[in-house]
């Protein structure tokens, strides 16, 4: 799905850093008059917008000149990147070392030689080979011409900010935008070999706060959690697997700081109405998610037993934080589904991979550190609240306890109540990588009429103007379309903008290849899970738990969807492999309507497919091909992972050996009970060789008819997935 970049656009008929216009010959006195100008507008501008305004000032002022490629200024730019000091500056110099290079003609390989050779990704001469590790950041080749190529097609992403430039003539705008996009470090391509990870996290260590923790390991871990860890490490790139290591090397855990960012697309950003921290390091599409990093404020985590007088679920009574055991839940069944996928598919599942977990010992506590037990115990620790933490602490304590909870023991004293409440919470962190704040229900939002509004004033709570809602909005389209050739239109209104430019011809053939890209990855992934009887009651697939993410692969800019919060997910392994279709299968009829909803408006807006088509502006055509498409990789997917299940051994390891042998006796009968048209001679025909079916392999006399009353009660949801168990026989006979 790779994009021709843009060509150069009309300039805006806005206010330029030159904008004075004398008619006829102009006087060396006005051209000097106008310099100065110029100049005194370019300082004010970045006075406002940088710390270190003359070191701004200097690589502007050098920028603005360069109406072609310039060897010189390269190696100023070279120097200023790798220099130690000031973070803005680095990345405004890293924007314009790319904009430099996309000046060059691909054929100037000697050019291309020596820059290649400063950014460490060759050895020099033009017969050596690009370094191997860019094969794992998405490119595809090591030749110097094709790998050339990718990287200036990687680079034109950019070409809406990098297009604007007239020299001297520049717009404010533009301006403004370059300089807001070089503040987005993982935009920054080249920023991945201008950074090392050691400085990388040390910038990230300086926008949160950090607390003692233990690492987190648990003996009894299943082998499958091991492996799958492995192989999602074993697949990131040397720079993303560099600061991911530093990061996880302690058992320390991280929090909100008052500073901490909540802007898209930050290096470390708290994505609002979140209550994790997420990276996204310069120059990568790779995300990591630090879940959980606690409120902002002086009280990061506390107890809650109800809001707005209504019980919350027994996995919020620890406002702000994670609770071990459910973090431990997740990475063993979110890895075994990942295990399941890469052994049916041969690659990685779209789902993020636990990597670490810590036990929370301290907590930011105002301005110091204070360990666990003192800070729910001790009022000068905790602060204002007090009173109301404690109350909610001992409800939440006695409803673990009314739950079934036994174990809870009784302990005297305030300190007693804290210990028992901390007992059953046991707060902890984990860092998982491949994730996406970009979650669905919010860029639903984002791309609807009110999306500046939704973002700046309800999120960051802050006013915005016409350019802070431009930038937003190319951001997020640049998000979910991978590459997108802004309109050529004055940005009056989000609506006006956005409808104009998926009015695009380009953007518009571009949505469309990507929604339908996106619907295969949901049913190809959701096909799996069904192969396996699995199910998350619909919290793996609910739209604030799934998002998309804007990717460099085999050489081009693509969109995927990636599945997050697998905390209530099932995977059926009983010892004796029996289904256990009166429970499982209502909860699969969960993650259907939170995947396809469509028989409810109200309800289909906050689907998957609701959100995408409210994203992508998805119209009757393209939605009757989706759903074509999405019918055939779910069967494709559903019957691939049932093939494997029965002749795979490795994935046959992670289930017991009756569930492999009794995996396809349920696709038997729903498949003969949904051919029923009312013969009687035939349903008793179909009853008796089902109940012997049955009998032979080893079910309860009594199981034939528990599963007629399971399908009668579910017929509309089987009714809907009846192409999952026909046959390949049957389907050829639907076809003649």
């Amino acid at each position: 799905m790779s994009q021709a970049a843009p060509s150069p656009r009309k300039q805006f008929r806005v206010e330029t850093l030159d904008s004075a216009r004398v008619p006829g010959i102009k006087s060396p006195n006005h051209r000097r008059s106008s310099a100065a100008s110029r100049q005194h507008r370019l300082r004010r501008l970045l006075s406002a917008e940088f710390d270190h305004a003359d070191q701004a000032y200097d690589l502007f002022d050098r920028f603005l000149q360069q109406r072609i490629y310039s060897p010189e200024f390269c190696v100023k730019l070279l120097r200023v990147a790798r220099r130690k000091s000031s973070w803005e500056i680095r990345r405004l110099a890293i924007l314009m070392l790319e904009h430099q290079i996309l000046k060059l003609q691909p054929d100037n390989l000697n050019a291309f030689d020596f820059l290649l050779t400063e950014l460490r990704l060759k050895r020099a001469g033009l017969n050596e080979r690009i370094v191997s590790s860019v094969l794992r950041e998405g490119f595809t080749t090591t030749d110097l011409v094709p790998f050339i190529a990718e990287l200036q097609t990687k680079l034109q992403r950019l070409n809406r900010v990098h297009g604007e430039f007239r020299g001297g003539t520049t717009s404010e705008r533009a301006l403004r935008e370059f300089i807001a996009v070089s503040r987005s470090d993982c935009k920054l391509s080249l920023a991945r070999y201008l950074f090392s990870p050691a400085e990388i996290v040390d910038e990230i260590l300086s926008q949160v706060r950090v607390t003692d923790g233990v690492r987190d390991v648990e003996p009894s871990e299943p082998r499958h959690v091991t492996t799958e860890l492995k192989s999602a490490i074993d697949q990131l790139p040397d720079f993303e697997a560099a600061i991911l290591a530093r990061l996880c090397e302690t058992g320390n855990v991280y929090w909100v700081a008052k500073s901490t960012s909540s802007e898209i697309n930050s290096l470390v950003e708290y994505p609002t109405t979140t209550v994790v921290l997420v990276v996204k390091p310069p120059g990568s599409d790779v995300e990591f998610e630090l879940k959980r990093a606690g409120r902002r404020g002086d009280h990061p985590i506390s107890a809650v037993y109800a809001r707005k007088g209504f019980t919350v679920p027994p996995s919020h009574r620890l406002d702000g934080g994670s609770m071990q055991w459910l973090l431990r839940y997740e990475a063993n069944k979110g890895s075994k589904l990942g295990a399941i996928y890469r052994q049916v598919h041969n690659s990685q599942a779209p789902i993020g991979h636990y990597v670490s977990r810590s036990t929370v010992s301290s907590v930011p506590a105002r301005n110091s550190e204070a360990p666990m037990l003192r800070y729910f115990t001790e009022p000068q620790l905790f602060g204002e609240g007090f009173r109301g933490m404690r109350k909610a602490m001992k409800e939440s304590t006695a409803a673990f306890r009314s739950e079934g909870n036994a174990s809870i023991p009784e302990l005297p004293g305030d300190l007693g109540a804290t210990a028992q409440f901390i007992g059953q919470v046991a707060p902890a962190q984990a860092i998982i990588t491949g994730t996406s704040s970009f979650r669905l229900d919010k860029l639903a939002q984002y791309l609807s009429p009110n999306g500046p509004e939704v973002y700046f004033k309800e999120g960051l709570q802050v006013d915005y103007s016409k350019h802070d809602a431009k930038v937003f909005a190319d951001a997020i389209l640049e998000e979910v379309l991978g590459f997108f050739l802004p309109p050529r239109v004055r940005y009056q209104s989000h609506d006006q903008y956005l409808t104009a430019a998926f009015s695009f011809a380009a953007n518009r053939e571009r949505a469309n290849q990507v929604y339908l890209a996106l619907i295969k990855q949901i049913a190809n992934f959701w096909g799996t899970l069904l192969g396996v009887r699995g199910y998350s009651s619909g919290e793996s697939f609910v739209a604030r738990n799934v998002g998309l993410k804007s990717i460099w692969s085999k050489g081009q800019w693509n969109v995927k969807i990636i599945f997050m919060d697998h905390d209530a997910l099932v995977i059926p392994n009983s010892r004796s492999g029996r289904f256990f279709a009166h429970g499982d299968v209502p909860n699969m009829t969960l993650d259907e309507r939170y995947i396809w909803e469509r028989s409810r408006p109200e309800r289909f807006k906050a689907s998957e497919v609701g959100c995408l088509h409210t994203i992508y502006r998805v119209g009757e055509a393209l939605d009757a091909e989706g759903e074509a498409v999405a019918r055939i990789e779910l069967r494709n997917a559903y019957q691939r992972t049932q093939h494997q299940m029965t002749t795979n051994p490795e994935l046959q390891r992670l289930f017991s050996k009756g569930v492999v042998e009794r995996l396809r006796d349920w696709d038997t009968l729903v498949s003969g009970y949904l051919r029923m048209n009312g013969d009687k001679s035939v349903a008793a025909k179909w009853k008796r060789k089902m109940k012997r079916m049955l009998a032979v392999n080893g079910y309860k006399r009594d199981m034939f008819d528990a599963y007629v009353e399971i399908m009668e009660r579910n017929r509309p949801f089987l009714t809907r997935q009846a192409f999952l168990f026909e046959s390949d026989e049957e389907k050829s006979t639907k076809l003649r």
